[in-house]
């Protein structure tokens, strides 16, 4: 884990493909009032592998390493594994932030989650190899991409992401959401991104969004981004920080 700064304990769990500080590096200005805390989950920067990697194994690791009070942000797949964590930690948060999770169960049936969902699972089936697979990945977003070979902790990161349990398998409870434990949904806009994945990924993260907002009560911020809000630096950083202040 790595820490920047001093203050209110905050801990940030990242998504597919990333690692703490890859996903976390425009926040490091919040160190300046806070204490962030960056998870590598297993398999990904400085943690190593460890098997499968499973939303419901990480949630476990993050609801151990919480420190009483604090703040909770998770990205993407990271996201989940955060929801599931705070389930498992009832009235210990200060707040709860999640940046366009694929809890996709709680949207099921939706036409467009539902082909979302078959657009990722052709990725996992026709990889061949970590590159390969985060090629394929974006693909299933709508994204045009293109081969990249990766090295490092990108192609480490990549190997781990092949790895993952789906996270529409995940079984949020949501009736079991304590809603005095105050919640952010954060969404990017899509404005950025092409045609294709605003109109797959974009909108069916954003049902699953619309989903935790209404039964949780959340809190909604939009951003002029895609699935990766938090790299805006500043704009996210100064809802995030009020939202923190507001949580008391």
């Amino acid at each position: 884990m790595t820490r920047w700064g001093n203050g209110e304990p905050a801990v940030l769990v990242h998504g597919s493909f990333g690692w703490g500080e890859e996903t976390w590096r425009e926040q490091r200005p919040l160190a300046d009032a806070y204490e962030l805390r960056l998870v590598d989950r297993r398999g990904f920067g400085a943690t190593p592998p460890d098997g499968r990697v499973d939303f419901d194994r990480d949630a476990n690791d993050v609801a151990a390493l919480l420190p009483d009070r604090a703040h909770l942000v998770g990205h993407s797949y990271g996201g989940v594994v955060c929801l599931l964590a705070a389930a498992r930690t009832p009235g210990a948060l200060r707040s709860l932030t999640v940046i366009e999770p694929p809890a996709l169960a709680v949207a099921r049936g939706t036409p467009v989650v539902e082909a979302f969902i078959a657009g990722i699972e052709d990725a996992s089936r026709g990889a061949t190899d970590p590159s390969d697979y985060r090629m394929r990945f974006l693909r299933g977003f709508g994204f045009p991409a293109e081969r990249v070979e990766l090295e490092g902790t990108a192609l480490a990161a990549a190997r781990a992401s092949m790895t993952e349990r789906p996270p529409w398998e995940a079984e949020i409870p949501l009736a079991r959401a304590e809603k005095s434990t105050p919640t952010l949904v954060v969404r990017g806009d899509w404005s950025t991104a092409p045609e294709p994945a605003r109109r797959l990924a974009g909108a069916a993260l954003h049902a699953v969004c619309d989903v935790l907002e209404e039964r949780l009560g959340a809190d909604r911020a939009v951003l002029p981004a895609a699935h990766n809000p938090q790299l805006l630096g500043t704009p996210f950083n100064e809802r995030l920080r009020a939202f923190w202040e507001s949580a008391g």
